[in-house]
């Protein structure tokens, strides 16, 4: 199940190395045998379980312990977090969208996308209230008829 998780992360990376390209084809691998509910034969799954646990054994032996006998549980529940945050990003970014904030219609909560606040500073929103005409005076720019016509 690390290996969705896996997937996204090294398909980013791979734009950078070509190491990271190739654990991205084989996690795509692992990630459509596990779909289609066959066993992933890249082993890359039990090669990051040994890295990771390798890594926390250097500062705490017991948390290893705990990770490498857990691991696929943690694996499932990093899944389900991952996906649950994709969805609730997705949502926020369509109320943005549509609305101005994360939130939805006539909210007035904070919204990382706008940290101002204002409901009009939406990108969609602003460009939808182009109608109104633009207010050109300045009391240092005054008009010709205000003044009247000059001699």
């Amino acid at each position: 199940m690390i290996c969705i998780i896996a997937l996204p992360v090294f398909l980013i990376l791979g734009i950078f190395s070509l190491k990271y390209r190739m654990l991205a084809k084989e996690s795509f691998e692992c990630v459509f045998r596990t779909i289609t509910f066959r066993k992933c034969h890249s082993k890359l799954d039990q090669r990051i379980k040994s890295r990771v646990t390798g890594h926390i054994l250097k500062y705490h032996p017991g948390a290893a312990r705990f990770f490498f006998k857990n691991f696929g549980i943690l694996s499932w529940i990093f899944t389900v977090l991952m996906v649950v945050s994709f969805v609730y990003s997705a949502i926020g970014i369509y109320n943005y969208a549509a609305y101005g904030n994360c939130n939805g219609p006539g909210s007035t909560a904070f919204c990382i996308f706008n940290p101002a606040g204002n409901e009009a500073s939406g990108r969609i929103n602003a460009l939808a209230n182009c109608t109104e005409p633009i207010n050109t005076y300045s009391p240092l720019n005054k008009s010709a008829t205000e003044n009247g016509p000059e001699s």
